[in-house]
């Protein structure tokens, strides 16, 4: 299987809401990177089922284009979610959105680095979500 097929294969997991399978497409010394949250992770990040998981229902991925080149994979994208409501998010029930991009970089067929470049966000304060995510892990 080559690295797009692998992607899409971990954007499957991740719109079935899939966990187990994304720790297990992910290297043990993998790494988590949203820049700009702040966000420094290694694979233990995925592998306890993503923290912006609880603030969101039905979150899907959307690909709008990608891209292989050597070990890498970028994967512009539409991220579209249901908020539970909360702080940094919209109301219950009101749909969020991000248009971003991931770069995931593979090693012998697993992930070893996710990047993720947030562009257009609606519906979420990502510097309130932020915090709150790194509370929920204390």
């Amino acid at each position: 299987m080559d690295n797009e097929e692998l992607a899409r294969k971990w954007i499957a997991a991740y719109n079935a809401h899939d966990f187990e399978q994304q720790a297990a497409m992910m290297t043990d010394d993998g790494e988590v990177l949203i820049p700009y949250m702040n966000v420094a992770q290694g694979a233990a990040w995925e592998k306890t089922g993503p923290n912006s998981a609880r603030l969101v229902d039905d979150r899907t991925i959307e690909i709008r284009r990608m891209t292989a080149s050597g070990d890498a994979v970028a994967i512009e994208m539409l991220w579209h979610a249901t908020s539970k409501g909360g702080p940094g998010m919209a109301p219950a029930g009101e749909r969020v959105e991000l248009e971003n991009c991931i770069v995931l970089t593979f090693r012998d067929g697993r992930i070893s680095r996710y990047v993720e470049y947030i562009g257009r966000c609606e519906g979420i304060d990502l510097q309130v979500v932020r915090a709150r995510m790194l509370e929920s892990r204390q």
